[in-house]
């Protein structure tokens, strides 16, 4: 019996200056699956969200539109194992994450999710040190744009920071601690797999380890089994200061694309070995 991958490109306007490179891991698990037999195809989100035929096993999903998401969570309900799913999808929209990462208990700056328009209600931003530096991020999706993550020091400044995001249509932003040391990516699949890539300079080997264990728990939180993020690293300490579902894993692609394949092949083998006989007959 030959399983059916379908995989979801993300939309343009999600994936600013990444757009080859975000087809070319989702391209690169595909690959991965037509090894061991899948059928493979894929589709644009924008077709996908207007309700087109997808008949699929599994749906390996890099769309984040709303459209999209909810024929996503409608294909889960068909029966669809997706990678991610619209939830875990949903979750790492900025308004989620905070909330979701602080469950996870695993180490973040102190943040706050305020609307843009209005006075600011300083009681939101309990724990937050306006004079030590913030960063002010748009607090609905992830960056699309360079105005969508500034940094900022004071109550004027980030009153400038809020009515820009208020003259653009962004209702909601999120006052973010900064947090002092070196950036860190890292990328990760649930089952394991997991890379961390300083900016500069090595990192020790404890803090790596714990960071994988503190992105593994953050995702399996979020829901999510592809996964991306930055933190910050100083000495052996780390923040994570975002967390994103299904990166391009650029620096890693093909060693990501083997862990998403097979980690759909794992799900796909779970599924069967848990159906009932009658519905395992080919």
């Amino acid at each position: 019996m030959s399983y059916r991958a379908l995989g979801i490109y993300r939309e343009p306007e999600f994936s600013p200056g990444k757009v080859e490179a975000d087809a070319a891991i989702l391209d690169g698990v595909l690959a991965e699956l037509a090894r061991e037999g899948y059928e493979t195809s894929t589709m644009d989100a924008q077709s996908f969200g207007a309700g087109a035929p997808a008949q699929a096993d599994i749906i390996l999903a890099m769309c984040q539109g709303e459209k999209a998401l909810k024929r996503l969570a409608e294909a889960e309900q068909a029966g669809a194992i997706t990678i991610n799913s619209a939830l875990a999808i949903r979750n790492c929209y900025r308004d989620l994450l905070a909330s979701g990462l602080r469950q996870a208990g695993v180490p973040t700056p102190a943040g706050a999710l305020i609307p843009t328009d209005g006075p600011i209600d300083l009681r939101r931003l309990v724990g937050v040190d306006l004079s030590s530096g913030v960063f002010v991020k748009r607090g609905d999706l992830h960056a699309l744009a360079a105005d969508d993550v500034r940094r900022i020091v004071g109550r004027v400044e980030l009153e400038s920071a809020l009515r820009g995001f208020a003259s653009r249509g962004v209702p909601l932003a999120y006052v973010q601690q900064e947090a002092l040391g070196g950036v860190v990516k890292f990328y990760g699949v649930a089952g394991g797999y997991f890379s961390a890539l300083p900016e500069q300079d090595e990192i020790p080997e404890a803090a790596v380890r714990d960071l994988s264990e503190a992105a593994h728990r953050a995702a399996d939180v979020l829901g999510l089994v592809a996964w991306g993020g930055d933190a910050v690293l100083s000495g052996d300490r780390f923040a994570i200061i975002d967390f994103n579902d299904w990166p391009s894993y650029s620096r890693v692609r093909a060693l990501a694309a083997r862990a998403i394949a097979r980690h759909a092949i794992s799900m796909m083998g779970r599924r069967r070995a848990d159906a009932p006989v009658e519905a395992r007959k080919d």
